[in-house]
């Protein structure tokens, strides 16, 4: 197993992806993918937006000099659409990835880290651990309810408290809030369990935003927090 940050112009939306099964060419499965994903597409487009990143780097490997996408197609595809709006199946496709491409937060990428295998057999006992069930323990294993709800309570995610949006609306009614917009993801990710969040003076545990410290400190600890990722000088 390697992974490598490969040019998007080199990756291949694979023709033969197993959602839907032989198709003529990239182009065709795109379309495939929207026709049948249509929602879900603009969904994960809308996200891998808001978070500048592709956090599961697609399983790839090389053939004729390109490099054919073997689980993440999805995301290859919206990778694809924003770098080049109108490849996309519709003008109103087109229109809705151009609108996207333009809040994309900085230089849009060239490439895209990807996990590369060179053996098929290897390709798919992984597709054949990640998509087909439990296997008895073999494959992954999902999250129970209780595994979900731990998570929620951790992270906030997923939940009535965006994290992002409580501390903006703490130091907006305090009078504390920069002149610089507060990126909420960046916010959210910084203080993404309640361990971090617990140094900063915060919790949400019961999906409830609370000052869990001397609540002076605490303010100015958040509005120092605020700046420095407003003004751009800690990402």
């Amino acid at each position: 197993m390697t992974f490598q940050n490969l040019l998007i112009s080199q990756l291949l939306v694979n023709p033969a992806n197993d959602r839907h099964g032989e198709l003529r060419d990239e182009s065709a499965a795109i379309d495939e993918l929207f026709r049948s994903h249509d929602v879900r597409m603009r969904a994960l487009a809308r996200d891998v937006v808001a978070e500048s990143r592709i956090f599961d780097p697609p399983l790839v490997m090389l053939h004729d000099e390109r490099y054919v996408v073997f689980d993440g197609n999805r995301r290859v595809t919206c990778m694809k659409l924003l770098r080049e709006p109108d490849r996309a199946p519709t003008d109103e496709l087109i229109q809705f990835f151009r609108q996207l491409r333009d809040q994309w937060d900085g230089r849009f990428p060239s490439r895209m880290a990807c996990q590369v295998e060179n053996d098929r057999e290897t390709i798919d006992d992984i597709l054949f651990r990640r998509h087909t069930g439990t296997q008895g323990g073999v494959g992954q294993i999902g999250w129970d309810n209780r595994a979900k709800t731990n998570f929620v309570e951790r992270t906030g995610r997923d939940g009535p408290v965006n994290v992002g949006a409580a501390v903006e609306e703490l130091l907006t009614e305090e009078e504390l809030l920069p002149e610089e917009r507060i990126p909420w993801s960046t916010l959210s990710r910084l203080l993404s369990s309640e361990q971090f969040r617990n140094r900063a003076g915060i919790s949400i545990l019961g999906r409830e935003f609370r000052l869990t410290h001397e609540r002076g400190p605490v303010l100015r600890g958040l509005q120092r927090i605020a700046e420095d990722l407003g003004s751009g000088p800690i990402k």
